[in-house]
């Protein structure tokens, strides 16, 4: 199978979805640029879109974004640094609070593929940029899920405008960095905002943000649909309800070990083993989800 093919099939993820929505419910970092970003899409959409992911890793909760990339199949993108060696996951959507399991990652490149248990129907995939790049200099819009439950017919995403810069970063954590993964100007922007989608002026996904905070220290990068759409393209079924095409990617796991382990004390390397078993969870009120 030949590289255009693998890309094609991974793409399968999205194709087809239906157009980026308008941003609804804009936070109070949302202006001009986020209304222009979402113009002429169907209203309230993107609510279907983007989630937010609670990750427990060593006995501690790590907060993080994600964005849909396949409605049907329940598959959703952030970060492997957010759920690096979770033992349990909560994947918070504009309908329900959802189980989740990490069904591939790509330590080299900061990347995990999340899919949403049980699958429910109605998330919407976010339409690619048709460029895929992420040129400094256009507006640009990270959009994220504040965490927890759904809070009833008052907003629930946040817009925050953030700038592409042109230097490229060298790396997000020690051994970590991600292929052309540029600087994000973002100061405004947490540590849980990673994983978050940045829509350019088409109201289409250009990138994701990537942020890593060590200390005192938070670097911020834009990873460019360039580069995701060239792993998705590489992943194919394989057993275990899991993705293959990654392995060669494994090389930098010790690097999020490392980092999963300086973050949370009581982190274990055998949690963090591909597919490890996860119980159920719940947060408070969604506790008859499945009776």
């Amino acid at each position: 199978m030949d590289g255009q093919t693998r890309m094609m099939r991974g793409c399968r993820w999205i194709a087809g979805a239906a157009a980026l929505v308008a941003i609804a419910a804009c936070g109070s970092d949302g202006d001009t640029t986020a209304r222009n970003a979402a113009a002429g899409t169907p209203a309230g959409r993107l609510d279907l879109g983007v989630v937010s992911v609670t990750a427990r890793i060593g006995g501690d909760n790590e907060y993080s974004a994600g964005v849909v990339v396949d409605g049907e199949r329940g598959l959703i993108l952030t970060t492997a640094h957010g759920v690096w060696g979770a033992t349990s996951l909560k994947v918070a959507t504009g309908m329900a609070v959802l189980h989740g399991r990490i069904v591939a990652r790509d330590a080299c490149d900061d990347l995990a593929v999340l899919e949403t248990q049980p699958r429910l129907p109605g998330l919407v995939a976010v339409r690619p940029s048709a460029d895929a790049s992420l040129p400094a200099g256009r507006p640009i819009v990270a959009v994220r899920r504040m965490t927890g439950l759904p809070r009833g017919g008052q907003p629930d995403l946040i817009t925050t405008r953030v700038a592409i810069l042109t230097s490229a970063v060298r790396k997000l954590a020690p051994g970590i960095a991600p292929k052309g993964a540029v600087q994000l100007d973002a100061p405004e922007l947490p540590a849980e905002a990673s994983g978050a989608p940045l829509l350019g002026a088409d109201g289409r996904l250009a990138g994701m943000a990537q942020i890593v905070q060590r200390g005192a220290t938070t670097t911020r990068a834009a990873l460019p649909w360039e580069t995701i759409m060239a792993r998705l393209g590489e992943l194919e079924p394989g057993g275990r309800a899991q993705y293959v095409g990654w392995r060669r990617h494994y090389r930098c796991a010790g690097a999020l070990h490392d980092y999963a382990a300086e973050r949370h004390p009581r982190f274990r390397r055998t949690d963090a083993v591909l597919n490890a078993p996860v119980p159920a969870t719940r947060l408070p009120g969604t506790e008859g989800v499945d009776r």
